[in-house]
């Protein structure tokens, strides 16, 4: 390899690192708030749903919709790096340094076909998904133990 192509495929693999890194930091993210939203909605059962609770279950809300906004902006970096990564692969195709490999895209497509629901099915609408749970729980808490 030429020392212009080692350089392109180092950057590909910053690109790829930062990309499992923003899967990460969500993940983890994601796990802070499970563990804090069940530790106060424990207090507020405990309490017995008491109108002083309200502002838990607020809390709770709000929580969520952090979660939310952070995956969804956790989402938007690792798009970005992956973008990237694929340019770089373009890239080090057009240098020669890559073939094309028929392998790898019928792999693709045998995933495809394998799973013809659930790779329509982006993963950050998961994650999303779980924190807008999180903050319906919030409100739903907020409003039980408002009156």
């Amino acid at each position: 390899m030429s020392s212009s192509a080692d350089a392109v495929l180092a950057y590909w693999n910053e690109h790829r690192q930062q990309l499992r890194q923003c899967e990460n930091q969500r993940a983890t993210m994601t796990n802070f708030i499970l563990v804090i939203v069940a530790a106060l909605t424990g207090l507020i059962v405990q309490q017995k749903f008491t109108p002083p609770t309200a502002a838990l279950g607020a809390l709770i809300a709000i929580l969520g919709l952090y979660g939310a906004v952070i995956s969804a902006k956790y989402h938007e970096r690792a798009t970005y790096h992956l973008s990237q990564a694929r340019a770089l692969t373009t890239t080090l195709k057009d240098m020669g340094t890559l073939d094309e490999d028929a392998n790898l895209n019928q792999s693709r497509t045998d995933h495809y076909n394998a799973f013809p629901l659930l790779h329509r099915l982006r993963l950050h609408t998961l994650w999303t998904g779980l924190h807008i749970a999180i903050c319906a729980h919030g409100i739903t808490l907020a409003t039980i133990t408002a009156f």
